[in-house]
């Protein structure tokens, strides 16, 4: 039982981390300096309570490969940001998007776990 509310917890926790995030890309999206900061410290946050390996390559490889993306996207006339800053994306975008894969990773195991949990017992499932 213990396990099963302190997976529920963490989900809970996770959704707030995400839900925390992206109002605050929401709300301050037209200050590029402010938001680069507000990301940052929900960064390190996320990092300080989530570090495993996993958990950092999420964020590098879903950063670094979104802002990429981004980049190219940008470049060649996809769409473009209302208020840009380096190569066409908000300064705060790498941060920002590798959090969310962050969050997101630790969402999909969670979940995983949680279905694991509910799984009748045997394994089987209908």
């Amino acid at each position: 039982m213990r396990e099963w509310r302190s997976l529920w917890i963490e989900l809970g926790t996770e959704m707030a981390f995400f839900v925390v995030l992206e109002a605050c890309v929401a709300l301050f999206w037209s200050d590029n300096n402010l938001l680069l900061l507000v990301s940052a410290v929900i960064c390190a946050v996320s990092l300080a309570r989530w570090h495993s390996r996993l958990d950092i390559c999420f964020f590098l490889v879903i950063g670094g490969l979104g802002s990429l993306a981004e980049i190219g996207f940008v470049q060649f006339g996809g769409w473009q940001y209302a208020n840009p800053g380096w190569i066409g994306i908000p300064v705060w975008f790498p941060l920002a998007f590798g959090t969310t894969g962050l969050i997101g990773g630790r969402l999909a195991r969670t979940l995983n776990a949680i279905w694991d949990k509910a799984r009748p017992v045997g394994g089987k499932e209908s």
